[in-house]
């Protein structure tokens, strides 16, 4: 090199260029990008919003899963009597066993803690517990943001309650649906929370909260397509299996709401008794047709997501395929069933569905093992809405 030479220093990279770089990165060098050099964050946020990254894994000891490679970028300092519940957006739903077992929202990123009403959660175990936020805003401590828990309770009757919430405010407004159908999927579509049981569809109206909230009500908009758990019996190599659609979710997509129903197969010795694990065979998806023409709103199957990609789990969400770098048509899984058993593997039965197809593909390598300490539940997806 020339005597003398000056070299511009990296923090005078041009914003243009900054925003080029970052688009192409994965989630977890994003944030690396971001802590590295402050001038790239202060530009980067002068930006156009970035195409959204492939999501991570959340595991519930802490430790976030890259996808399709499978690394773990960073572990979320937990408090030793704290489990990882789920996630809604940038925020972790954490559970302290302390203080009679309290959960909040916590933002890895910021540190940010949101407080939630422990009126919101029964007494009682849980198999499901779902954040959404009921609002196109951000979620912040200090902010009026509504956000909802869905809850089922472990027992025979899959007792639901949908629990609508916002920062500072003690009293969360109750739901349930209507003669006891319980609920088992919501999504934030069009302005409106909507709840799928086994056999409806409904919208939640009068979402306030606080003790001058208005009597709350769920009103029924569609009836489910053939939702009901549909048996099928088979023998492979002197094993009977047998297999039905055991999982629903809600998820918008591109203006449209859909229906995912996720067949999974079982081996069993008796109509009763169920041995080892599931497995997933296939996906059906159901766009709905809510028009207001249509008294009651009916459903269509769809062979393709208009170039979309599906990630579906106890946090379901669609993102534009080509920009995020996941394929096309295609349905991302993680293991939500076979509940209280995944801490040997959590990374079981996860992959890819192709609608074009009907093949699964791996989700992550071969060689990728990831083994929970002390912990129970299941993995979900983590969509951070901010990396800078």
């Amino acid at each position: 090199m020339a005597a003398g030479r000056h070299c511009p220093p990296w923090a005078d990279l041009w914003p243009e260029l900054v925003g080029l770089i970052l688009g192409r990165l994965p989630l977890a060098d994003r944030v690396r990008m971001g802590a590295a050099c402050r001038p790239w964050r202060r530009r980067a946020a002068r930006q156009e919003p970035l195409p959204p990254p492939l999501p991570w894994l959340s595991l519930l000891d802490g430790a976030f899963l890259s996808v399709p490679g499978g690394e773990i970028h960073r572990r979320v300092p937990l408090p030793d009597d704290a489990s990882c519940y789920g996630s809604m957006g940038d925020w972790l739903l954490l559970k302290r066993s302390s203080g009679g077992g309290t959960f909040s929202l916590v933002n890895p990123f910021t540190k940010s803690v949101v407080r939630v009403p422990k009126e919101a959660f029964p007494p009682g175990p849980l198999i499901t517990v779902k954040p959404v936020l009921l609002s196109t805003l951000d979620l912040s401590p200090n902010s009026s943001s509504p956000f909802a828990i869905l809850t089922i309770e472990d027992d025979p009757s899959l007792e639901s309650v949908i629990s609508v919430c916002r920062p500072g405010t003690a009293t969360p407004t109750a739901f349930r649906g209507p003669d006891g159908d319980a609920i088992f999927d919501v999504a934030f579509f069009d302005g409106k929370l909507h709840a799928l049981s086994h056999s409806k569809l409904y919208v939640l109206d009068d979402l306030e909260t606080g003790s001058s909230a208005r009597v709350p009500s769920m009103r029924c908009v569609a009836d489910v397509v053939d939702n009901k758990p549909r048996v099928v019996w088979r023998t492979i190599a002197g094993e009977r299996r047998v297999s039905a659609y055991v999982s629903s979710y809600l998820v918008e997509s591109s203006g449209k709401l859909l229906h995912v129903r996720r067949r999974i197969e079982y081996p069993i010795t008796s109509p009763e008794k169920k041995v080892g694990r599931g497995r997933t065979l296939s996906f059906q998806v159901f766009e709905a047709d809510l028009t207001a023409d249509c008294s009651r709103g009916k459903w269509r199957r769809v062979d393709a997501l208009g170039g979309q990609a599906l990630f579906v789990g106890l946090h379901s969400k669609s993102l534009p395929a080509p920009e995020c770098g996941a394929w096309e048509d295609c349905i991302y899984f993680v293991c939500d069933h076979d509940y209280g058993t995944c801490g040997a593997d959590p990374l079981r039965d996860c992959g890819v569905f192709d609608m074009r197809t009907g093949m699964i593909t791996p989700l992550l390598p071969d060689d990728v093992v990831v083994q929970q300490q002390g912990c129970k539940g299941h993995p979900t997806w983590f969509f951070p809405a901010k990396t800078m």
